[in-house]
């Protein structure tokens, strides 16, 4: 197949790629980072950039996104537009990712808008001599006959003067057939509420319009129970045996979650007395810690929570500041390690409803896999994480200013890095291109083994240089003390073995699960990579290094933060949340260490190639 030249302005990065590589792929593999959010769905619009020469026909999105005049111009979108012929595009600043990334937008979807709170407004008769019904009683009875008024004083003691101040016209809020509160005038505009998925590592939060659905900021941060240890078995211990850890990572939690409220209120100009729920995902660990349970049943097998249906919880139990009666709904787990993120991304991705096979890969500090055919679901973990994310490598570090998350080897070692940036270590998608690409020139082996400079093939002679030997044993020279300024990057033999562990547990997680419904990993339908990780790894090196199985392009699908959108699902649809519900008491859990085989699948699945091999 001809290959193509495309060009990036102004930066002048040049790239050869095959035809109908689209130009968001094209970017990556040049070491540009353009936003696209959406999973290439091109929906989000944050791809935008000006195709000069060598793009196709504009797709049916670009032509909703653009007029006439902007398509004849070249304007087109990085994730649609497809390489042609020699090619050259120029690159808005405001379509480059530089910043710390956490993957905040997941699938595109429509739904029936039907949040579980609801606002009314009415215009009560006010009290006469022949009508002298109580205050509260006069409301009830405008409402339905099911509603009844939350156990809370504050509702009582406001509402004499909050009918009269408004002369009787107000506005109820009722959260789950339950009278929350009654405002002054006409507020129903005013009904925000918040989606947040905890991670192991960051957490996301999404302020939403309760009656349109739509996001109106979203948030994001650090997970600060990190500095007590990078992985869940860290942070259980510290729960269990470190006198007051319990509450401490707790509070850490709810503290974090607080804090982006206040900054996501702040941002759309919503009070924060105008939310008034919350829903939330997380992983089955970051849910005991977020309501303060213990994870003691966690700890050893058969790893059993404590609890695994939804759960509301008053926000002002849990230190949240929104609306004094505003409510959290914790989305249910399925049991184990998988938590309710999965949940989250089997309802984003509607993975429940019949349809061919298909799975999904949730990448972060744990790797959560699910395979579904004709509505049967199978989900399992893996400790996989910490090395995808930066954690464990030696250079290690998360996808912020100064990490390298690209590479391309091809006799010479090219690379990009976050920010422009002088580069200071290497980030989970850089670390997967860097193996893959050291497999490619000989310099690693499918074992895995780093060779040393005199036992490189002659292939690999221009980058013999870089194979250096210290206290720590071979390593491999991304980046030169004179590109970086300081200490230069580089990538170890421990490294390595590092990213093989992690791997070869994500694909025998895979297989295993397949092999429940009779089936290999040719017969997916559709792979969908998840979490921030999935959104920016390279498919290809992906492949090459046998983290995914090797199918065509057109089945392996980003999807970014699946997780996020199921948080978001819930809290703008009753409907979708009774489905979360039935979706986790469905889905069969599968403990990986306790199936049989599993070691075995683990131990071929570290090989760095292909699996299965190409036909």
């Amino acid at each position: 197949m001809p290959k193509f030249t495309v060009t990036f302005q102004p930066s002048g990065a040049t790239v050869s790629v095959r035809k109908g590589v689209t130009i968001v792929e094209a970017a990556t593999a040049a070491g540009l980072t353009v936003a696209a959010p959406c999973g290439g769905l091109g929906r989000c619009g944050k791809c935008v950039v000006q195709v000069r020469s060598g793009a196709g026909r504009p797709s049916a999105a670009e032509q909703r996104r653009f007029s006439a005049e902007e398509l004849a111009e070249g304007y087109r979108l990085a994730c649609q537009a497809g390489v042609t012929g020699e090619c050259e595009v120029f690159v808005p600043e405001t379509s480059l990712i530089h910043r710390h990334r956490i993957v905040s937008e997941g699938i595109g979807r429509e739904i029936e808008i039907e949040p579980n709170v609801e606002k009314m407004v009415w215009h009560l008769s006010p009290p006469s001599k022949d009508d002298t019904r109580p205050d509260l009683q006069r409301l009830l009875d405008a409402l339905d006959d099911d509603i009844v008024p939350v156990a809370d004083p504050e509702l009582l003691r406001d509402l004499p003067n909050t009918l009269r101040g408004s002369e009787f016209r107000v506005t109820s809020v009722v959260w789950d057939r339950t009278l929350l509160a009654v405002e002054p005038g006409d507020t129903t505009h005013d009904s925000y509420g918040a989606a947040v998925d905890i991670g192991t590592t960051t957490v996301v939060l999404y302020l939403c319009h309760l009656p349109t659905g739509e996001v109106v900021s979203v948030v994001s941060d650090l997970n600060p129970q990190a500095q007590y240890g990078d992985d869940v078995i860290s942070r259980i211990t510290v729960a269990m045996q470190q006198e007051g850890g319990l509450e401490t990572l707790h509070r850490a939690i709810c503290a974090s979650i607080d804090e982006l409220i206040g900054r996501a209120a702040e941002a759309a100009g919503v009070a924060r007395a105008q939310i008034y729920e919350l829903a939330v995902v997380g992983n089955t660990c970051m849910h005991h810690l977020f309501l303060g349970v213990s994870p003691q049943g966690l700890s050893a097998i058969p790893f059993t929570p404590a609890f695994q249906e939804g759960r509301n919880v008053r926000a002002a139990e849990l230190g949240l500041s929104i609306h004094p009666g505003g409510m959290v709904y914790v989305v249910p787990n399925i049991g184990g390690f998988v938590g309710a993120d999965t949940v989250g991304v089997i309802i984003a991705s509607e993975l429940d409803q019949p349809d061919a096979p298909r799975a999904a890969v949730d990448i972060g500090t744990n790797g959560e896999i699910v395979v579904a055919r004709d509505s049967q679901l199978y989900a399992c973990s893996t400790a996989a994480g910490p090395a995808f994310e930066g954690a464990r490598i030696r250079q290690g570090m998360r996808a912020a200013a100064g990490a390298i998350d690209a590479v391309s080897i091809d006799g010479e070692v090219h690379y990009h890095v976050i920010g422009e940036a002088p580069p200071r270590g290497l980030c989970g998608s850089g670390l997967v291109d860097a193996v893959a690409g050291l497999v490619r020139a000989g310099v690693v082996t499918e074992s895995g083994r780093l060779l040393g400079a005199d036992e490189l093939p002659p292939a690999a002679e221009k980058v013999k240089g870089r194979v250096v030997r210290n206290e720590g044993g071979l390593g491999f020279v991304l980046a030169t003390a004179e590109e970086t300024g300081a200490e230069p990057v580089t990538l170890t033999a421990r490294d390595i073995r590092a990213l093989q562990l992690a791997k070869g547990a994500i694909y025998a997680g895979i297989t295993l699960l397949l092999d429940r419904l009779g089936l290999t990993p040719r017969d997916l339908e559709c792979l969908l990579l998840a979490g921030a990780f999935g959104n920016y790894i390279r498919r290809e090196s992906a492949i090459a290094i046998g983290l995914v199985p090797d199918l065509p392009d057109d089945r392996i699908r980003s999807v970014g933060n699946a997780a996020g959108l199921g948080a978001r699902l819930v809290l703008s649809s009753r409907s979708l949340r009774r489905r979360a519900e039935e979706v986790s008491r469905r889905v069969e859990h599968v403990e990986l260490s306790e199936q049989e085989g599993f070691y075995d699948r683990f131990a071929e699945a570290m090989a760095l190639r292909p699996l299965p091999r190409s036909d």
